[in-house]
């Protein structure tokens, strides 16, 4: 790769490129950038070796030049009549290394008084370490090329909306490649330069989030998803509110964060007072520990719909369309569709089932033998749902799933850092030791109920218990890696539970019909895909045999008519 080599003049202590002109030795900038050397073989870090102690020689040569090294760049500053003699000297160090440096990317920044380069060379901006450096710190050339590094990131964005990605791809693909580039240009530029493109790359975010949920985000939700993940967000931060901070900070090692921190506790704050009902509750309880992890753990393979219904609920939005109302005919809010006591409550033990199978299977995977709804005694009703015997290890547990924002005993006002995340589930470890500890102690098993809630988060009781379960057993994982394990199949299971039972709330066929992916009564757009339990199913085959026997046996009856009427119904939301 052919070095680059650039000049740049400023004055003491004048912000520059990552902050290496900061110490006040400031002069013409000259940058080499340069690959390994291909003549000797070097690898990298044999070539960032060689680099180093080149530039050592150099500052002992030129002691009023400064050299500066990052990966395969070296950066030299130096007074204005020796910037000439500096940079030939560093050329001819770096040939000893198989580096030749291009002329014709050689720029100088020439602030004032004479520069010992040819005139060609001296232009009023330059690229140096990947930061625009102008000789007026407010020129618009600084503005555009910011503007136009930025705009770079605009093929990832329009490939995760042409391309046939999964949805948590979607999510992931902005947070990796364009985040950490748009954060260097915030802070190797003065906020002048950074606002507009700031506010451009905030743009595509939530058009991505948009795709991502399959409609329009309102602002209330753009506010959550801009939190981090441990205060109940999404951590889709607004670069604009960055570009104010970033560039002040530069050079002070944790001020950015701490003043990062404060501005985003200010905004959690805010939230929580504009929040009421059981929006306020999941809100708080999306601050647990494990809330977030599908947003955060590769291990998570949600599918499409159990990712765009998790996104939903955690930003405070509608999972089914607005005016959606529920089979019980009330509104299909979140809230409602959780509690509703009209569902058909076979598909929230579907869902628990779901959930005990995975937990069960990643047991057997760490070598346990697991048991399922062992009977407490001969005469007894009671089933807990597994039974785990390892190594010394002979452990019970019940699985038991709560809606985030169910309502508990009435508490007065509080604060945000006074609430507590996991308050709709505190009282459920206590009802299922009251129900299964007696029998636990007697017959000498370790028992603890595994208590989750809907939106991923596990109680503190629970992960413990896990962990020591995990300890005690001989496998090749280590505890951490086997608890992540189970804990992310885990919720995958409860993401298709939870998709199902939104599914059957908005439903609305009659017997022998089922909706099909993308038939939910008021939701063209697609946004739920209905997914209904096999039980449903299979009542619904009954039906139809039964309907097709009425239809041989009172061929002139109305209910033949009907039956017809709901037969062709049928064909025509399958066609």
């Amino acid at each position: 790769m052919k070095p680059t080599v650039a000049g740049h003049t400023t004055a003491s202590g004048h912000g520059s490129a990552g902050g290496l002109l900061r110490k006040g030795t400031i002069g013409p900038l000259a940058e080499v950038d340069a690959g390994s050397a291909p003549r000797h073989g070097a690898g990298t870090g044999l070539f960032s070796i060689g680099t180093i102690a080149t530039l050592r020689q150099l500052e002992s040569s030129f002691p009023n030049a400064s050299f500066t090294a990052y990966l395969d760049d070296a950066t030299v500053a130096a007074p204005p009549g020796m910037l000439g003699k500096v940079c030939e000297a560093t050329s001819r160090a770096m040939r000893v290394l198989s580096i030749e440096t291009n002329e014709d990317k050689t720029d100088v920044l020439n602030k004032g008084g004479p520069v010992d380069m040819p005139a060609e060379y001296i232009w009023p901006f330059a690229r140096v370490m990947d930061a625009g450096i102008a000789n007026d710190p407010e020129s618009e050339l600084i503005t555009q090329f910011v503007q136009l590094k930025a705009e770079e990131t605009d093929r990832l964005f329009r490939a995760i909306v042409e391309l046939l990605f999964a949805k948590h791809t979607q999510w992931r693909l902005p947070s990796v490649p364009a985040l950490p580039r748009v954060t260097f240009f915030l802070r190797t530029h003065a906020p002048v330069h950074t606002r507009a493109a700031a506010e451009w790359f905030d743009d595509r975010v939530t058009g991505v989030l948009g795709i991502i949920m399959d409609g329009p985000v309102t602002k209330r939700a753009r506010d959550i998803a801009a939190l981090p993940v441990r205060r109940g967000g999404c951590g889709l931060r607004r670069q604009g509110e960055i570009a104010e901070l970033a560039y002040l900070c530069l050079g002070e090692k944790g001020k950015q964060r701490a003043l990062t921190d404060e501005l985003d506790a200010k905004h959690q704050s805010d939230l929580y007072e504009t929040l009421q009902g059981p929006d306020r509750k999941v809100f708080v309880s999306n601050t647990a520990a494990g809330a977030g992890r599908l947003l955060t753990d590769p291990q998570v393979h949600a599918d499409d719909k159990g990712f765009s219904t998790y996104l939903r609920e955690r930003i405070l939005m509608r999972v089914l369309p607005e005016g959606q109302k529920c089979v019980c005919g009330a509104n299909a809010s979140n809230g409602h569709v959780h509690k509703c006591t009209r569902l058909q409550q076979n598909l929230r033990t579907t869902r628990h089932d779901m959930i005990n199978m995975t937990f069960a299977n990643g047991l057997r995977l760490c070598g346990f033998q697991c048991g399922m709804e062992p009977r407490l005694t001969e005469a007894s009703r009671r089933r807990p749902d597994i039974l785990i015997v390892g190594l010394d290890t002979y452990a019970i547990t019940d699985v038991t799933v709560t809606y985030a924002g169910r309502v508990t005993a009435y508490v007065s006002e509080e604060s945000m850092e006074e609430a507590d995340p996991l308050r709709a589930a505190r009282d459920r470890p206590t009802q299922k030791r009251q129900k299964y500890r007696h029998w636990a102690l007697a017959n000498g098993l370790d028992f603890e109920p595994f208590v989750m809630l809907t939106n991923g988060a596990i109680h503190s009781a629970s992960r413990r218990w896990l962990r020591r379960i995990l300890g005690n057993q001989d496998h090749r994982l280590t505890i951490t890696n086997a608890y992540d394990l189970i804990v992310a199949d885990t919720l995958a299971a409860m993401l298709r539970g939870n998709v199902r039972v939104f599914g059957a709330a908005c439903g609305r066929a009659g017997p022998g019909q089922t909706p099909r992916v993308g038939e939910c009564p008021g939701d063209s757009s697609g946004i739920v895909n209905l997914v209904l339990s096999r039980e449903v199913n299979k009542s619904h085959r009954g039906q139809k045999t039964r309907t097709r026997k009425q239809r041989h046996t009172h061929t002139n009856s109305p209910s033949t008519e009907s039956s017809e009427n709901c037969t062709n119904e049928r064909k025509a939301m399958q066609r």
